[in-house]
Protein backbone atom coordinates (compact mmCIF):
# COMPACT_ATOMS: atom_id res chain seq x y z
CA UNK A 1 0.00 0.00 0.00
CA UNK A 2 1.73 3.36 -0.79
CA UNK A 3 2.81 5.24 2.14
CA UNK A 4 0.54 8.23 2.09
CA UNK A 5 -2.39 5.92 3.32
CA UNK A 6 -1.13 6.58 7.24
CA UNK A 7 -0.81 10.49 6.21
CA UNK A 8 -4.45 10.02 5.00
CA UNK A 9 -5.31 8.25 8.05
CA UNK A 10 -4.17 10.77 10.88
CA UNK A 11 -6.26 13.18 9.03
CA UNK A 12 -9.24 10.94 10.02
CA UNK A 13 -7.76 10.78 13.71
CA UNK A 14 -7.77 14.19 14.33
CA UNK A 15 -11.14 15.27 12.58
CA UNK A 16 -13.48 11.80 14.12
CA UNK A 17 -16.72 11.76 12.89
CA UNK A 18 -19.16 13.60 14.90
CA UNK A 19 -21.96 10.73 15.83
CA UNK A 20 -23.13 10.42 19.20
CA UNK A 21 -24.10 6.79 19.73
CA UNK A 22 -24.13 4.00 22.56
CA UNK A 23 -22.85 0.80 20.79
CA UNK A 24 -21.88 -0.67 17.49
CA UNK A 25 -24.04 -2.95 15.25
CA UNK A 26 -22.57 -4.88 11.99
CA UNK A 27 -24.52 -5.94 9.17
CA UNK A 28 -23.22 -8.51 6.40
CA UNK A 29 -23.05 -8.07 2.82
CA UNK A 30 -25.22 -5.51 1.06
CA UNK A 31 -26.20 -5.55 -2.86
CA UNK A 32 -28.04 -2.78 -4.42
CA UNK A 33 -27.56 -4.33 -8.33
CA UNK A 34 -28.86 -7.41 -10.02
CA UNK A 35 -31.89 -9.23 -8.70
CA UNK A 36 -32.35 -6.35 -5.87
CA UNK A 37 -32.13 -3.59 -8.63
CA UNK A 38 -34.50 -5.12 -10.46
CA UNK A 39 -36.91 -5.69 -7.62
CA UNK A 40 -36.63 -1.85 -6.65
CA UNK A 41 -37.28 -1.37 -10.68
CA UNK A 42 -40.68 -2.86 -10.08
CA UNK A 43 -41.66 -2.60 -6.54
CA UNK A 44 -40.02 0.54 -5.42
CA UNK A 45 -37.65 1.51 -2.87
CA UNK A 46 -40.39 1.27 0.25
CA UNK A 47 -40.34 -1.99 0.47
CA UNK A 48 -36.45 -2.59 1.09
CA UNK A 49 -36.51 0.62 3.35
CA UNK A 50 -39.59 -0.98 5.39
CA UNK A 51 -37.69 -4.10 5.76
CA UNK A 52 -34.09 -2.67 6.86
CA UNK A 53 -35.71 0.09 9.72
CA UNK A 54 -36.54 -2.92 11.88
CA UNK A 55 -32.88 -3.81 12.41
CA UNK A 56 -31.03 -0.04 11.77
CA UNK A 57 -30.47 0.82 15.77
CA UNK A 58 -30.83 4.50 15.75
CA UNK A 59 -28.78 4.81 18.83
CA UNK A 60 -25.74 2.71 17.88
CA UNK A 61 -22.88 3.24 14.92
CA UNK A 62 -24.03 0.88 11.93
CA UNK A 63 -21.86 -0.69 9.79
CA UNK A 64 -22.65 -2.58 6.47
CA UNK A 65 -20.02 -3.98 3.28
CA UNK A 66 -21.60 -2.99 0.11
CA UNK A 67 -21.07 -5.24 -2.61
CA UNK A 68 -20.33 -3.46 -5.72
CA UNK A 69 -19.50 -0.45 -7.22
CA UNK A 70 -21.48 2.70 -8.44
CA UNK A 71 -22.18 3.62 -12.35
CA UNK A 72 -23.34 2.02 -15.61
CA UNK A 73 -22.85 -1.68 -16.73
CA UNK A 74 -20.59 -0.30 -19.55
CA UNK A 75 -17.91 0.08 -17.00
CA UNK A 76 -17.46 -3.34 -15.94
CA UNK A 77 -13.66 -3.78 -15.74
CA UNK A 78 -13.23 -7.52 -17.66
CA UNK A 79 -12.08 -10.02 -15.04
CA UNK A 80 -14.73 -8.90 -12.86
CA UNK A 81 -17.17 -11.60 -12.96
CA UNK A 82 -19.91 -11.13 -11.46
CA UNK A 83 -20.14 -7.40 -11.63
CA UNK A 84 -22.22 -5.48 -9.57
CA UNK A 85 -23.01 -2.24 -10.72
CA UNK A 86 -24.78 -0.09 -9.07
CA UNK A 87 -27.21 2.83 -9.68
CA UNK A 88 -26.39 5.85 -7.64
CA UNK A 89 -30.16 6.45 -6.46
CA UNK A 90 -30.28 3.08 -4.62
CA UNK A 91 -27.98 4.19 -2.36
CA UNK A 92 -30.28 6.52 -1.05
CA UNK A 93 -31.83 3.02 0.63
CA UNK A 94 -28.60 3.01 2.58
CA UNK A 95 -30.18 5.72 5.27
CA UNK A 96 -29.41 5.06 8.57
CA UNK A 97 -26.41 3.52 7.79
CA UNK A 98 -23.58 5.28 9.39
CA UNK A 99 -19.97 3.70 8.25
CA UNK A 100 -20.08 1.55 4.42
CA UNK A 101 -17.13 -0.41 3.60
CA UNK A 102 -16.05 -0.61 0.30
CA UNK A 103 -13.41 -2.53 0.82
CA UNK A 104 -14.23 -6.06 -0.98
CA UNK A 105 -13.79 -8.04 -4.30
CA UNK A 106 -16.79 -5.96 -6.06
CA UNK A 107 -15.71 -2.77 -5.11
CA UNK A 108 -13.48 -2.05 -8.04
CA UNK A 109 -15.95 -3.72 -10.44
CA UNK A 110 -16.05 -0.22 -12.47
CA UNK A 111 -12.29 0.39 -12.31
CA UNK A 112 -10.94 3.48 -9.61
CA UNK A 113 -13.46 5.65 -10.97
CA UNK A 114 -16.31 3.45 -9.94
CA UNK A 115 -15.08 3.07 -6.37
CA UNK A 116 -14.18 6.81 -5.71
CA UNK A 117 -17.74 7.84 -7.42
CA UNK A 118 -19.16 5.38 -4.42
CA UNK A 119 -17.07 7.14 -2.09
CA UNK A 120 -18.45 10.01 -3.36
CA UNK A 121 -22.18 9.53 -3.43
CA UNK A 122 -21.28 8.03 0.26
CA UNK A 123 -20.39 11.61 1.42
CA UNK A 124 -23.19 13.47 0.14
CA UNK A 125 -25.69 11.37 2.19
CA UNK A 126 -23.79 12.01 5.13
CA UNK A 127 -22.52 8.34 4.85
CA UNK A 128 -18.46 7.77 6.07
CA UNK A 129 -16.88 5.49 3.05
CA UNK A 130 -14.17 3.34 4.45
CA UNK A 131 -11.91 2.12 1.05
CA UNK A 132 -8.74 2.59 0.08
CA UNK A 133 -6.71 5.42 1.74
CA UNK A 134 -9.57 5.77 3.64
CA UNK A 135 -9.69 2.82 5.14
CA UNK A 136 -10.48 4.00 8.83
CA UNK A 137 -12.15 6.27 10.83
CA UNK A 138 -12.90 7.28 14.59
CA UNK A 139 -16.39 8.15 15.83
CA UNK A 140 -16.74 10.43 19.00
CA UNK A 141 -19.66 8.31 20.87
CA UNK A 142 -20.89 8.73 24.75
CA UNK A 143 -18.11 5.98 25.29
CA UNK A 144 -15.39 7.70 23.86
CA UNK A 145 -13.60 7.67 20.58
CA UNK A 146 -14.90 3.85 18.12
CA UNK A 147 -12.49 2.92 15.44
CA UNK A 148 -13.28 1.27 12.80
CA UNK A 149 -11.01 -0.64 10.49
CA UNK A 150 -12.24 -2.04 6.76
CA UNK A 151 -9.74 -4.08 5.16
CA UNK A 152 -10.04 -7.07 2.15
CA UNK A 153 -8.15 -10.25 2.20
CA UNK A 154 -10.12 -10.96 -1.61
CA UNK A 155 -10.07 -9.34 -4.81
CA UNK A 156 -11.26 -10.23 -8.16
CA UNK A 157 -7.54 -9.05 -10.11
CA UNK A 158 -3.82 -9.07 -8.62
CA UNK A 159 -4.17 -5.30 -9.40
CA UNK A 160 -6.78 -4.34 -7.15
CA UNK A 161 -4.43 -4.81 -4.16
CA UNK A 162 -2.75 -1.77 -5.18
CA UNK A 163 -6.22 0.27 -4.63
CA UNK A 164 -7.50 -1.25 -1.25
CA UNK A 165 -6.27 -2.17 2.27
CA UNK A 166 -5.09 -5.24 1.98
CA UNK A 167 -5.63 -7.75 4.90
CA UNK A 168 -2.37 -8.84 5.82
CA UNK A 169 -0.66 -5.70 5.15
CA UNK A 170 1.85 -4.10 7.36
CA UNK A 171 -0.05 -0.71 7.39
CA UNK A 172 -3.07 -2.36 8.44
CA UNK A 173 -1.55 -3.63 11.82
CA UNK A 174 0.06 -0.17 12.62
CA UNK A 175 -3.00 1.34 11.69
CA UNK A 176 -4.75 -0.65 14.47
CA UNK A 177 -1.70 -0.20 16.76
CA UNK A 178 -2.00 3.42 16.62
CA UNK A 179 -5.99 3.68 16.75
CA UNK A 180 -5.69 1.67 19.88
CA UNK A 181 -3.64 4.37 21.54
CA UNK A 182 -6.79 7.00 20.40
CA UNK A 183 -9.95 4.77 21.36
CA UNK A 184 -11.74 2.98 23.73
CA UNK A 185 -12.37 0.36 21.57
CA UNK A 186 -10.91 -0.87 17.70
CA UNK A 187 -13.26 -3.01 15.69
CA UNK A 188 -11.70 -4.90 12.13
CA UNK A 189 -14.71 -5.60 9.48
CA UNK A 190 -12.74 -7.50 7.59
CA UNK A 191 -13.70 -8.95 4.04
CA UNK A 192 -12.23 -12.54 3.85
CA UNK A 193 -12.86 -16.69 3.87
CA UNK A 194 -14.35 -19.11 1.19
CA UNK A 195 -18.21 -18.13 -0.49
CA UNK A 196 -20.64 -20.65 0.84
CA UNK A 197 -18.03 -22.28 3.80
CA UNK A 198 -18.95 -21.41 7.35
CA UNK A 199 -15.76 -22.64 8.99
CA UNK A 200 -12.61 -20.29 9.45
CA UNK A 201 -9.62 -21.39 7.52
CA UNK A 202 -6.28 -21.44 8.71
CA UNK A 203 -5.64 -17.76 7.21
CA UNK A 204 -8.63 -16.36 8.91
CA UNK A 205 -7.47 -17.95 12.07
CA UNK A 206 -4.04 -16.55 11.65
CA UNK A 207 -5.58 -13.12 10.58
CA UNK A 208 -7.73 -12.62 13.72
CA UNK A 209 -4.81 -13.35 16.39
CA UNK A 210 -2.79 -10.74 14.69
CA UNK A 211 -5.31 -8.01 14.62
CA UNK A 212 -5.86 -9.02 18.64
CA UNK A 213 -2.09 -8.93 18.76
CA UNK A 214 -1.94 -5.65 17.57
CA UNK A 215 -5.08 -3.78 19.45
CA UNK A 216 -8.28 -5.00 17.97
CA UNK A 217 -10.76 -5.61 20.40
CA UNK A 218 -13.44 -7.12 17.85
CA UNK A 219 -13.29 -8.60 14.77
CA UNK A 220 -16.12 -9.24 11.91
CA UNK A 221 -16.13 -11.10 8.75
CA UNK A 222 -17.82 -10.95 5.54
CA UNK A 223 -17.67 -12.56 2.23
CA UNK A 224 -18.60 -15.89 2.66
CA UNK A 225 -22.41 -15.56 2.42
CA UNK A 226 -23.56 -17.83 4.70
CA UNK A 227 -23.40 -17.28 8.89
CA UNK A 228 -19.77 -18.83 10.63
CA UNK A 229 -19.29 -19.71 13.91
CA UNK A 230 -17.93 -17.12 16.89
CA UNK A 231 -14.99 -17.44 18.80
CA UNK A 232 -13.03 -15.91 21.51
CA UNK A 233 -9.31 -15.20 19.90
CA UNK A 234 -6.64 -13.43 22.46
CA UNK A 235 -9.44 -12.94 24.31
CA UNK A 236 -11.17 -10.67 21.91
CA UNK A 237 -14.93 -11.58 19.82
CA UNK A 238 -14.54 -12.84 16.76
CA UNK A 239 -17.11 -13.59 14.16
CA UNK A 240 -16.16 -14.88 11.08
CA UNK A 241 -18.91 -14.35 8.93
CA UNK A 242 -21.78 -12.51 9.32
CA UNK A 243 -23.52 -13.68 5.76
CA UNK A 244 -25.73 -11.79 3.93
CA UNK A 245 -28.08 -9.04 4.86
CA UNK A 246 -29.84 -7.85 1.66
CA UNK A 247 -28.79 -9.87 -1.10
CA UNK A 248 -30.34 -12.03 -3.75
CA UNK A 249 -28.72 -15.52 -3.86
CA UNK A 250 -31.15 -18.24 -3.83
CA UNK A 251 -29.29 -20.60 -1.77
CA UNK A 252 -31.58 -21.43 1.39
CA UNK A 253 -27.84 -21.63 3.04
CA UNK A 254 -27.49 -18.12 2.28
CA UNK A 255 -31.13 -16.65 3.19
CA UNK A 256 -29.76 -16.84 7.33
CA UNK A 257 -27.56 -14.16 8.63
CA UNK A 258 -26.62 -12.46 11.47
CA UNK A 259 -26.28 -8.99 13.08
CA UNK A 260 -23.42 -8.10 15.46
CA UNK A 261 -24.31 -6.04 18.30
CA UNK A 262 -21.19 -4.69 20.88
CA UNK A 263 -22.26 -2.26 23.22
CA UNK A 264 -19.75 -1.07 26.45
CA UNK A 265 -21.54 -1.79 29.83
CA UNK A 266 -20.98 0.23 32.96
CA UNK A 267 -18.38 -1.75 34.18
CA UNK A 268 -15.99 -1.14 31.19
CA UNK A 269 -16.76 -4.65 29.48
CA UNK A 270 -16.99 -4.31 25.82
CA UNK A 271 -19.58 -7.08 24.86
CA UNK A 272 -21.05 -8.42 21.57
CA UNK A 273 -24.31 -10.58 20.80
CA UNK A 274 -25.69 -11.95 17.54
CA UNK A 275 -28.93 -11.26 16.26
CA UNK A 276 -30.64 -13.72 13.36
CA UNK A 277 -32.54 -12.67 10.23
CA UNK A 278 -34.22 -14.84 8.02
CA UNK A 279 -34.68 -14.04 4.12
CA UNK A 280 -37.93 -16.19 2.36
CA UNK A 281 -36.67 -18.29 -0.47
CA UNK A 282 -38.55 -16.07 -2.98
CA UNK A 283 -37.91 -12.74 -1.01
CA UNK A 284 -34.86 -10.36 -1.28
CA UNK A 285 -35.82 -8.60 2.07
CA UNK A 286 -34.63 -9.67 5.60
CA UNK A 287 -36.90 -10.26 8.44
CA UNK A 288 -36.02 -11.36 12.41
CA UNK A 289 -35.55 -14.86 13.37
CA UNK A 290 -38.27 -16.21 14.98
CA UNK A 291 -35.70 -18.41 17.34
CA UNK A 292 -32.90 -17.88 19.05
CA UNK A 293 -30.89 -18.98 15.49
CA UNK A 294 -27.23 -18.46 17.49
CA UNK A 295 -28.06 -19.55 21.19
CA UNK A 296 -23.99 -21.42 20.55
CA UNK A 297 -22.13 -19.02 19.47
CA UNK A 298 -23.71 -16.05 22.01
CA UNK A 299 -22.66 -18.25 24.70
CA UNK A 300 -18.83 -17.91 23.43
CA UNK A 301 -19.38 -14.52 23.12
CA UNK A 302 -21.06 -14.20 26.56
CA UNK A 303 -17.53 -15.45 27.80
CA UNK A 304 -15.29 -13.48 25.82
CA UNK A 305 -15.48 -9.95 26.87
CA UNK A 306 -11.91 -7.41 27.12
CA UNK A 307 -12.04 -4.40 29.48
CA UNK A 308 -11.79 -1.42 27.47
CA UNK A 309 -10.85 1.92 28.41
CA UNK A 310 -13.19 4.87 27.51
CA UNK A 311 -10.21 7.05 25.96
CA UNK A 312 -10.75 10.39 24.12
CA UNK A 313 -7.93 12.89 21.98
CA UNK A 314 -7.53 16.24 20.93
CA UNK A 315 -5.68 19.05 22.13
CA UNK A 316 -6.33 20.35 25.85
CA UNK A 317 -3.54 22.81 26.67
CA UNK A 318 -2.96 26.20 25.02
CA UNK A 319 0.88 26.13 26.14
CA UNK A 320 1.24 22.31 25.20
CA UNK A 321 -0.50 22.35 22.11
CA UNK A 322 0.57 18.36 21.18
CA UNK A 323 -2.29 15.71 21.18
CA UNK A 324 -3.08 13.93 24.22
CA UNK A 325 -5.31 11.19 25.36
CA UNK A 326 -8.16 11.59 27.99
CA UNK A 327 -9.29 8.24 29.76
CA UNK A 328 -11.75 7.69 32.00
CA UNK A 329 -11.22 5.36 34.99
CA UNK A 330 -13.12 3.89 37.76
CA UNK A 331 -12.63 3.99 40.97
CA UNK A 332 -12.45 0.95 42.92
CA UNK A 333 -14.68 -1.89 42.99
CA UNK A 334 -18.21 0.00 43.33
CA UNK A 335 -17.86 1.80 40.33
CA UNK A 336 -19.83 4.81 41.75
CA UNK A 337 -16.85 7.20 41.88
CA UNK A 338 -14.02 7.92 38.56
CA UNK A 339 -11.48 9.91 37.94
CA UNK A 340 -9.44 11.84 34.71
CA UNK A 341 -5.92 10.58 33.52
CA UNK A 342 -4.39 12.74 30.90
CA UNK A 343 -1.89 10.99 28.58
CA UNK A 344 1.14 12.37 26.13
CA UNK A 345 0.33 10.13 23.14
CA UNK A 346 4.27 10.41 21.68
CA UNK A 347 5.95 8.98 25.18
CA UNK A 348 2.71 7.33 26.79
CA UNK A 349 3.64 9.19 29.76
CA UNK A 350 0.98 9.88 32.37
CA UNK A 351 0.83 14.12 32.78
CA UNK A 352 -2.21 14.79 34.91
CA UNK A 353 -4.88 12.79 37.36
CA UNK A 354 -8.04 14.24 38.69
CA UNK A 355 -9.59 13.70 41.58
CA UNK A 356 -12.18 10.90 42.22
CA UNK A 357 -15.75 12.25 41.08
CA UNK A 358 -19.32 10.68 40.58
CA UNK A 359 -19.25 10.89 36.93
CA UNK A 360 -22.46 10.02 34.60
CA UNK A 361 -21.15 10.92 31.52
CA UNK A 362 -18.07 12.75 30.04
CA UNK A 363 -17.61 14.81 26.81
CA UNK A 364 -14.82 17.26 25.45
CA UNK A 365 -15.92 20.23 23.72
CA UNK A 366 -14.37 23.12 22.39
CA UNK A 367 -16.06 26.02 23.76
CA UNK A 368 -14.11 29.00 22.86
CA UNK A 369 -13.11 28.04 19.32
CA UNK A 370 -9.70 28.46 19.93
CA UNK A 371 -8.73 24.49 18.92
CA UNK A 372 -8.17 23.28 22.87
CA UNK A 373 -10.85 21.38 24.41
CA UNK A 374 -12.90 21.70 27.11
CA UNK A 375 -14.40 18.91 29.58
CA UNK A 376 -18.14 18.97 30.06
CA UNK A 377 -18.95 15.85 32.98
CA UNK A 378 -22.73 15.40 34.23
CA UNK A 379 -22.05 14.61 37.78
CA UNK A 380 -24.19 13.49 40.92
CA UNK A 381 -23.60 16.19 43.38
CA UNK A 382 -25.77 17.44 46.26
CA UNK A 383 -27.06 21.21 46.07
CA UNK A 384 -28.34 22.86 49.50
CA UNK A 385 -30.64 24.26 46.72
CA UNK A 386 -33.46 22.03 46.22
CA UNK A 387 -31.72 19.51 48.76
CA UNK A 388 -31.42 16.63 46.18
CA UNK A 389 -28.34 14.36 44.91
CA UNK A 390 -28.61 14.67 41.34
CA UNK A 391 -27.44 15.67 37.87
CA UNK A 392 -25.60 18.85 37.33
CA UNK A 393 -23.46 19.86 34.58
CA UNK A 394 -19.79 20.72 35.41
CA UNK A 395 -17.19 22.48 32.96
CA UNK A 396 -13.45 21.61 33.61
CA UNK A 397 -10.34 23.30 32.06
CA UNK A 398 -6.94 21.51 31.50
CA UNK A 399 -5.19 24.15 30.38
CA UNK A 400 -3.01 25.15 33.37
CA UNK A 401 -3.90 22.21 35.52
CA UNK A 402 -7.45 20.51 36.22
CA UNK A 403 -9.97 22.92 37.86
CA UNK A 404 -13.58 23.75 37.10
CA UNK A 405 -14.96 26.72 35.04
CA UNK A 406 -18.81 25.85 35.73
CA UNK A 407 -19.60 24.61 39.22
CA UNK A 408 -22.77 21.98 39.45
CA UNK A 409 -25.89 23.90 37.46
CA UNK A 410 -28.89 21.72 36.93
CA UNK A 411 -29.91 25.30 34.81
CA UNK A 412 -33.15 26.31 34.39
CA UNK A 413 -34.98 23.26 35.54
CA UNK A 414 -34.42 19.67 37.36
CA UNK A 415 -31.93 17.97 34.80
CA UNK A 416 -32.15 14.50 32.99
CA UNK A 417 -29.32 14.59 30.20
CA UNK A 418 -27.07 17.23 28.38
CA UNK A 419 -25.30 16.96 25.31
CA UNK A 420 -22.88 19.66 23.24
CA UNK A 421 -23.38 20.07 20.00
CA UNK A 422 -22.23 21.69 16.88
CA UNK A 423 -24.77 25.11 16.39
CA UNK A 424 -25.24 28.30 14.40
CA UNK A 425 -21.51 28.57 12.70
CA UNK A 426 -20.02 25.72 13.97
CA UNK A 427 -19.98 27.10 17.53
CA UNK A 428 -21.22 24.33 20.35
CA UNK A 429 -24.52 24.72 22.08
CA UNK A 430 -25.51 22.74 25.10
CA UNK A 431 -28.88 21.16 24.69
CA UNK A 432 -30.41 19.82 28.19
CA UNK A 433 -33.48 17.30 28.95
CA UNK A 434 -35.65 18.54 31.89
CA UNK A 435 -38.34 17.15 33.92
CA UNK A 436 -40.91 20.21 33.07
CA UNK A 437 -41.63 20.81 36.67
CA UNK A 438 -39.24 23.10 38.65
CA UNK A 439 -36.76 24.18 41.67
CA UNK A 440 -39.63 25.92 43.37
CA UNK A 441 -42.32 23.25 42.93
CA UNK A 442 -40.28 19.95 42.70
CA UNK A 443 -42.79 16.81 41.71
CA UNK A 444 -40.35 13.76 41.30
CA UNK A 445 -43.35 12.05 39.39
CA UNK A 446 -43.29 14.70 36.93
CA UNK A 447 -43.44 13.04 33.35
CA UNK A 448 -43.54 15.93 31.33
CA UNK A 449 -40.16 16.94 29.52
CA UNK A 450 -38.79 20.39 28.64
CA UNK A 451 -35.89 20.55 26.23
CA UNK A 452 -33.91 23.48 26.42
CA UNK A 453 -30.68 24.88 24.39
CA UNK A 454 -28.00 27.36 26.09
CA UNK A 455 -24.83 28.67 24.70
CA UNK A 456 -21.72 29.06 26.42
CA UNK A 457 -21.03 33.10 27.49
CA UNK A 458 -17.57 32.65 29.04
CA UNK A 459 -19.18 32.72 32.48
CA UNK A 460 -22.00 30.52 32.03
CA UNK A 461 -24.91 29.85 30.12
CA UNK A 462 -27.45 32.45 28.20
CA UNK A 463 -30.56 30.24 27.28
CA UNK A 464 -31.69 30.39 23.38
CA UNK A 465 -34.62 28.03 22.88
CA UNK A 466 -37.36 26.17 25.15
CA UNK A 467 -39.36 23.12 23.64
CA UNK A 468 -41.67 20.77 24.60
CA UNK A 469 -40.33 17.35 25.47
CA UNK A 470 -41.48 13.85 24.31
CA UNK A 471 -43.33 12.26 27.92
CA UNK A 472 -40.85 9.48 29.92
CA UNK A 473 -37.78 10.78 27.26
CA UNK A 474 -34.58 10.07 29.81
CA UNK A 475 -31.76 11.10 27.34
CA UNK A 476 -30.77 12.88 24.79
CA UNK A 477 -28.30 12.13 21.82
CA UNK A 478 -26.96 13.85 18.49
CA UNK A 479 -26.42 12.00 15.46
CA UNK A 480 -25.85 13.16 12.09
CA UNK A 481 -26.80 16.99 12.81
CA UNK A 482 -30.31 15.26 14.61
CA UNK A 483 -31.05 15.36 18.13
CA UNK A 484 -32.40 11.99 19.59
CA UNK A 485 -34.55 11.46 22.39
CA UNK A 486 -34.27 8.23 23.87
CA UNK A 487 -36.53 6.20 26.53
CA UNK A 488 -33.97 3.47 27.93
CA UNK A 489 -32.38 3.13 24.97
CA UNK A 490 -35.29 3.37 22.15
CA UNK A 491 -35.47 6.59 20.65
CA UNK A 492 -38.61 8.92 21.38
CA UNK A 493 -38.78 11.45 18.45
CA UNK A 494 -35.71 13.41 16.42
CA UNK A 495 -35.19 16.43 16.08
CA UNK A 496 -32.55 19.04 13.78
CA UNK A 497 -29.79 20.30 15.73
CA UNK A 498 -30.54 23.65 14.32
CA UNK A 499 -33.99 23.87 15.44
CA UNK A 500 -32.33 25.06 18.67
CA UNK A 501 -29.60 26.86 17.47
CA UNK A 502 -31.96 29.60 15.62
CA UNK A 503 -32.11 32.66 16.51
CA UNK A 504 -29.20 32.61 18.43
CA UNK A 505 -26.59 35.67 17.92
CA UNK A 506 -23.40 34.00 19.05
Amino acid sequence: MPPVVLAFCMLLLIFPSNLQAQGLRFYGDLLLARGVEKFVAAQGGEPVSRSLAPFLRRDAINVVNLEGAVGGAAGCIPGHTPCFATRKELLDLLNGFDIVSLENNHSLDLGEKGLRTAGRELKKRNIVPLYGKGFSTIVASDNGNIAVVAVTDVVNAAADRNHLAMADSAEVLQEIRRLKKRSTAVAVYVHWGRELLPVATERMQELARKYAAAGADVVVGTHPHVTGAAACVEGKPVVWSLGNFLFDQKYETTKRGALLDCTIGDDDKLRCTLVGHETALTSYLPQPSSADAYRLENTVLAACTPTVARTWTGKFSKKDKREKKLVLKKSGRANSLSFLELYDLASGRREAKTPSMPIRKMQPVDLNGDGIREIMLLQDIYSPFDRETAKRVYLYSLDGGFHALWRGSALSRPLLDASFVQGNKGKPILVALHSADSFLARNPKCDERTVMSYRWNGFGFTGIKELQGDKRSDSVASVKGKLRFLQKGSITSEIPVQLFSAGDKY
